[in-house]
Formats: C-alpha cells, structure tokens, sequence
C-alpha cells in the first residue's frame, strides 16, 4: 500500500543539479538581454564624418561673364540720306581698304550740285558787274578831287566831291558783298561734292563684313543719327573678351592673372588666357549694380571664336601647389547642441557612464575670408576645437597653412545615433 508520503514524492520529484544549473542558465540570460536593453542607449550619441587633410594643388577664382567680339570693329554708317541703290557685299564677305560697299542714289544730290553750279556763275557774273561800277565811281571820283586841286576847291563844289566819294565807297561794298556770295555758293557746292562722295560708302580697313543691316531699295536716313549700315572687323584671328568684374571681386583682379572661359557654343572647350586692362571707371547697370570692365585678349587663329558669342571666365586670382587641403564645410561645422536624452531620462542608477555624454561647446564664428578659422577634429570619439591658419581657397577646398596634421581625423558633419 503506498503511503501518502510516497505519492506526495512521486508528484515533487527531487531536484538535481543539473536542473539547478540549467534554471539559473536561463536567469542569467533573461538578467544579461535586460541589461543590454537598458544600457544599450548609454554608448556614444552621435556618428561624426570625418576626412584627413591632402597633399593637392587649389587656386582662388573670381567668376565673371562677358561677350567676345573683334579686337578692332568698325561700324560703317552713312552721311547722307538717300535710297540704296546697290550693294556688292555680303556677311563674312573679306574687303579691302577702298572697296565699294553700297551706293545710296546720287540723282538728288547731283542735281544740288548743279544748282550751286548755276548759282556760283551767276555770281561770279554779278562780281563782275559790281567791279565795273566800282571802276566807273573811282574814276569819276579820281577826276573829280584833281580839278577840285587845280582850281583850289572853286570847281567842282565840296557836296559833289562829298557824294562822288559816298558812290565810290557804295561800289567798293558791293564788290565785297558779291566776293562773300560767291564764297557762301563755293562752301555749297564743296559739301555738296563731299555728299556725292559720301554717297559711295567704302570700306576704311582690311577685314571681314560681320553684318550688313542694308538691302537695295532701302532708305537711309541721316538726318538724326548716323544709321549704322556694315560692321567690319579688322582681324578675327585676334579676338578679345569684356568681362564685368563686381565691385567686391575687382580688388583681386590684377593685369597678367590667369583666365580661364568657356562658351555656350563649345562647352567642354576651355579657353585660356590672361587680363589685360582693368578699368578704373566703374560701369553701373540698371539696377544699381556695380561692375569693372575687364578686358581679356585671345588668340584666334582657328577662328572658332565668333564676335558676339557669351562667355563665363574664371579668373585666377591666387593658387597654391603640393599643399594641405581639407573641404571648406568642415570650416562651417558646428558640434550639435545636447539635449536630455531618453538615457538621460532614467533614474541616475539606470544611466549610461557620464563618460559619453559630450559637453556642447561654445559656438566659434567662422569666416572663409579670415585667414584664422576653427575646425573640430575626432580625439577619443569626441569633437575636440583646433585652431588653424588657412591661406588659398577655391571655393570647394581650402589650404592648411598651420595648426594641423595629416594624421588628424577633421570632422565635417555629425548626427544622432538613432
């Protein structure tokens, strides 16, 4: 008969060891994932991007924009007024010094000139006539004053002298104001010769025809303004580039500095070559804006450059080579300012060790143009401030004269740990 003693032993069996060990296997893993998930927010916060400095070569540039054109365009206009009546050139058209461009309709000017021609005849004739009345009264006159001093004034009388003198110097004042008619219709007809001339448009220089803004039929009229008929230029070989330099870049802009540009016609061509001229007047558009024209001569001899055409010249105003370089953003990096964090919310028991916890520090202005900056670089996983002196910047990279080392980790940007 089994006792109740027996029956409570069969249902509590004894435990052994080896469950004891077991059991508290598993306590100390469910112990050890229970620590972790408390502690596990307590590591470092943030993840820093960092680079090391470079050994490369950087240039300052000063960007401007400006348009190519011949290095000695003449604009070709008209004089005189009149209608086309032929023209014996055409674009890229290559002339002469003397070759005969256009002729305007020399019908109304050839008959001004024969109007004065008419006009100066007759008063060449007038002249004439004028001179013999002046002979007749100085004759008179002449005979008149002799018998006055051979009878001793008895004969003629003073009043008849008087007025044969007063005739004489009437005809002598003719004579001159015919003199004085016939200049006025010599000067008429001289311009209206040189009108004549000017009806002939030629060309002044050796060159190219860039444009011509006149057909056959055509009007001009002279009248207000001097119409701009052909523009020739010189020699397209040789080309040159106006650039407009802003009042803040042209106090680095100097003669002999390096240019590079392109065009929009060849955009993976660039072009090189080196400022010439930076104005002293400054040139102010619309919009108040302030600008130095900047002029830039350029060798053409494949003529692929063409008078008109938009370019974007990068001018070198400094540059430095074999030196350090690091990324200008890691001028303008600033270490996030620390919030209470969920680890910082547990009980002080429950906190991660204070180690971890990153001090803000104090915020340091930077500026691209100083030459002393500061930067923070990695030291222990945290943000550590250096101070630098950095010298040529192009825009992307920026030299490090002083203050750090290839082996230094910079940091340019941070987040949270998620």
């Amino acid at each position: 008969m089994i006792s109740t003693k027996d029956m409570y032993d069969s249902l509590r069996p004894k435990r052994t060891k080896r469950n004891i060990i077991i059991t508290a296997s598993v306590i100390a893993v469910i112990v050890l994932i229970i620590l972790y998930n408390i502690f596990k927010d307590s590591g470092p916060e943030f993840t820093y991007t960092t680079v090391k400095g470079e050994k490369g070569n950087v240039a300052s540039l000063v960007s401007a924009t400006g348009k190519i054109s011949a290095t000695n365009e003449v604009l070709i206009g008209s004089q005189v007024s009149g209608t086309i009546s032929a023209v014996f050139v055409e674009e890229n058209d290559n002339v002469k010094k003397g070759d005969v461009l256009a002729i305007i309709n020399p019908d109304t000017i050839n008959q001004t000139i024969a109007r004065y021609e008419a006009q100066l005849n007759s008063a060449k004739a007038s002249l004439n006539s004028s001179k013999v009345q002046y002979n007749n009264k100085l004759i008179n006159y002449n005979r008149l004053s002799e018998v006055y001093k051979v009878t001793g004034g008895k004969s003629p009388s003073k009043t008849e002298l008087d007025n044969a003198q007063m005739e004489l110097s009437t005809a002598k004042a003719d004579v001159q104001v015919k003199e004085a008619s016939i200049k006025e219709v010599e000067t008429n007809l001289n311009s209206a010769k040189i009108d004549l001339k000017n009806s002939i448009i030629t060309s002044p220089i050796d060159g190219v025809v860039l444009t011509r803004s006149i057909d056959a039929g055509q009007t001009v009229a002279a009248s207000f303004s001097t119409p701009e008929l052909f523009v020739i230029a010189e020699n397209l070989e040789k080309m040159k580039l106006v650039v407009n330099v802003s009042e803040a870049d042209v106090g680095k802009v100097k003669e002999n500095q390096k240019v590079k540009f392109t065009v929009d016609t060849f955009p993976d061509d660039t072009f090189t070559s080196t400022i010439y001229r930076v104005n002293k007047g400054a040139t102010e558009s619309d919009d108040s804006i302030v600008s130095y024209e900047t002029t830039i001569y350029i060798d053409n001899k494949d003529l692929k450059l063409r008078s008109g055409m938009s370019a974007t010249a990068d001018i070198e105003t400094d540059s430095a080579q074999n030196v350090m370089l690091i990324p200008v953003s890691a001028l303008f990096f600033q270490p996030l300012s620390l919030s209470l964090t969920d680890a910082e919310k547990r009980p002080a028991m429950l906190r991660g060790p204070p180690s971890h916890r990153m001090k803000a520090p104090k915020e340091v202005q930077t500026d691209i143009s100083s030459k002393n900056a500061t930067i923070y670089v990695l030291v222990n996983g945290l943000p550590e401030a250096r101070h630098i002196v950095t010298g040529v910047s192009d825009g992307k990279n920026i030299q490090v004269i002083s203050g750090l080392s290839e082996t230094d980790e910079v940091i340019t940007s941070m987040k949270r740990r998620q």
